[in-house]
């Protein structure tokens, strides 16, 4: 019999009945301060643009107890965690996850491998539990004007707890007798004019049985997915100054790591075969100069590595990966009020170098990962200014712009206006038009998929128009954005050659956000979700005599409509049941024909819609200080399939990702 599907029938069975008087409202209108879209401190909902705010509690009732999981992102409006993408953007066209600004606690961090078309690397992963997340803030659409590059579809700043300590655990039964296991404490020390926070977890899982098919090779088998990670966080302040120290480590396996079905099935194994490490050290000082301005002065230092053991039985070939980046970057900024101005200005320069760049196959002599071995340092400068300006008692415009320029001769100017008008109480406009643009990553610009490796590739810029409209009074909200995004030489892979490329034509994606809340005296209702429309021109390439065409077409693998729908019964007591259902509408592979000199191919095909539910119960003070919360993920027990290459025929096999859990956390307050 499984223990925890029966712990979680039974009890949840008898806490739908139950009631008491502690509130823990998990979908009522957030109330945030947040600095993410200005670097100045505002509520979430006057700041300018779309801005969300998630708690880890919220994630947690959802049934995400770690970030690490493969779907910990799906709350987030728009957002495709099996992608990692954000507003329509899709999978290749998104370089999973390369085109979103990644900070933790306003730290941010990235890796030049992200969406890398060699099979066995590319995959973000962030192995945070939720019970030491305190917020996720994210801004959806373009952040270049105050974060530079990377941050062209969006900005996602992870927040951790930092107060009173607790201990907590997490234990978990997948599919056919498979487990996963996870321990982990936050704490705060303080003394005099010190505080130390740190964070510790440690988590496995053998992950769940996922059938696969090499449609190439005509073989079936089961696709590993154990994984396992470690955290160590410690934030430090003396007085003004700031100290932090990060290492995540996350180890995965096949459903992580981009598996191709032109591969042989791997073997089946409860061992991870990938890992990667990130590393971040810092400090921060903040002084107050005259009598209205204070200065912010930051340095540190990131570090990304990887290690691969690939191991492809069907043909007997092995692919073994060693890399390593670091980026050392410096900035300081002035933040100051003179009259209706709020003004912020800053620099910011930072040298990102390759120093392990290894890859040993079985099959050739390649001894690279990215080509050629030695690839040069990036250095980059930029220059930014912000002004807040207070026009009326209702009314708020924020103009600002960036200037980056990088030691290849790139530059970039990041714009952006924006007005936030407050009507009354319950009704506030926005408006707001930003650009944003990225650079090629290294895996783009040096992979060994390209034609020639000394090609260079023009950065893509990001135009979007955005109109925000936010309803909300005491118990409910709407919240709602229409958008239009005009991206120019976007870089993405060639359909069929995988090739880095730069689309001659303009592509626009067109969308509407809506977010949704409503509560009752003891259920709290929400909902969100997002609709999209993506049109890519058309692709002309010639390799080796062969015409490769591509009529004009909506993105590959980009689904047009994501939804969410939450409630949470009981939500005015200690024993709150939620109910989380998702939905990822129909994604098409290449939607679009392909044209050689010899035939005309047609699509080939698309992935249907998925959707799961999760069930989370919730029992505060079981014992004192202590909460028990437990629940089962993907209820009806579906596997979940993606595909990350939009691959040609005969290659329609969709990649198995996740299956059922059943999961039961104890978390107790020191």
């Amino acid at each position: 019999m499984k223990i925890l599907p029966a712990l979680f029938a039974s009890v949840l069975l008898t806490q739908l009945l139950l009631s008491a008087n502690d509130s823990d409202d998990l979908n009522s209108v957030i109330e945030e301060m947040t600095s993410i879209a200005t670097k100045t401190k505002l509520n979430a909902d006057y700041v300018p643009g779309t801005v969300t705010v998630i708690s880890g509690e919220k994630l947690k009732s959802l049934g995400i107890t770690n970030l690490a999981e493969q779907n910990a992102y799906d709350t987030i409006v728009g957002f495709d965690s099996s992608t990692l993408s954000l507003r329509g953007a899709g999978s290749i066209y998104g370089s999973q996850g390369n085109k979103i600004k990644w900070m933790i606690n306003d730290k941010p961090f990235s890796a030049e491998i992200l969406g890398l078309p060699i099979l066995g690397t590319g995959q973000l992963v962030i192995p945070i539990p939720t019970d030491a997340i305190e917020r996720i803030e994210i801004i959806r659409g373009p952040g270049s004007a105050i974060y530079g590059g990377n941050a062209i579809y969006g900005v996602i700043n992870i927040i951790t707890k930092k107060g009173a300590g607790a201990v907590f655990t997490t234990l978990s039964q997948m599919e056919s007798n498979k487990f996963g296991k996870g321990i982990g404490a936050y704490g705060l020390f303080e003394q005099n004019d010190l505080k130390v926070s740190t964070i510790v977890s440690l988590e496995q899982s053998d992950g769940w049985d996922l059938s696969a098919t090499s449609q190439s090779r005509s073989e079936h088998g089961n696709l590993p997915s154990a994984s396992g990670n470690n955290l160590l966080m410690a934030d430090a302040s003396y007085k003004n100054i700031d100290f932090w120290a990060y290492r995540m480590q996350a180890k995965n396996n096949y459903t992580r790591v981009q598996w191709d079905p032109t591969n042989g099935i791997p073997l089946d194994n409860t061992k991870p075969v990938q890992s990667s490490i990130n590393t971040l050290l810092g400090a921060q000082g903040k002084y107050d100069v005259f009598s209205n301005v204070l200065l912010t002065a930051k340095a540190g230092i990131n570090q990304y590595t990887n290690r691969a053991d690939l191991i492809y039985p069907s043909n007997s070939g092995q692919r073994i990966i060693d890399y390593a980046e670091s980026t050392k970057y410096a900035e300081g900024s002035a933040e100051t009020t003179i009259g209706s101005h709020r003004l912020l200005g800053g620099i910011y320069a930072s040298v990102l170098s390759i120093d392990r760049n290894n890859r040993t196959q079985s099959w050739n002599t390649t001894n690279s990962l990215l080509s050629p071995k030695d690839i040069p340092n990036r250095i980059n400068k930029a220059l930014y200014i912000q002004d807040e300006i207070q026009l009326d008692e209702k009314t708020t415009a924020t103009i600002g712009t960036r200037y980056d320029t990088y030691n290849d001769g790139r530059k970039a100017l990041s714009p952006r206006i924006a007005l936030v008008h407050i009507y009354d109480d319950s009704n506030i406009l926005k408006a707001q038009y930003s650009r944003a643009f990225r650079p090629p990553s290294f895996s783009e610009q040096y992979s060994s998929n390209n034609q020639s490796v000394d090609q260079k590739f023009e950065s893509e810029i990001a135009d979007t128009l955005e109109l925000s409209y936010i309803f909300k009074t005491n118990d409910s909200s709407i919240k709602t954005t229409v958008f239009n995004t005009k991206t120019s030489n976007m870089i993405t892979y060639h359909d069929n050659t995988y090739e880095t490329i730069n689309l001659e034509h303009p592509t626009t994606v067109n969308g509407l956000e809506m977010e949704l809340s409503k509560n009752y005296e003891t259920v709290s209702l929400g909902a969100d979700m997002a609709f999209y429309k993506s049109h890519r021109g058309e692709v002309k390439l010639t390799r080796t005599g062969t015409d490769y065409h591509y009529d004009s077409s909506e993105f590959a693998l980009s689904a047009n409509f994501l939804a969410n729908v939450f409630a949470t019964i009981n939500s005015d007591t200690s024993y709150p049941t939620t109910l989380w259902y998702h939905y990822t509408g129909k994604k098409n592979r290449v939607n679009n024909v392909l044209t050689t000199t010899t035939s005309v191919v047609g699509t080939n095909g698309s992935i249907p819609a998925q959707d799961y539910v999760n069930v989370t119960q919730k029992i505060k003070g079981v014992a004192k200080n202590l909460d028990l919360e437990f629940g089962v993920k993907n209820l009806f027990g579906k596997t979940l399939r993606t595909l990350y290459f939009p691959l040609n025929s005969p290659n329609s096999s969709d990649i198995p990702y996740m299956g059922q859990t059943f999961w039961v956390n104890l978390l107790y307050k020191l």
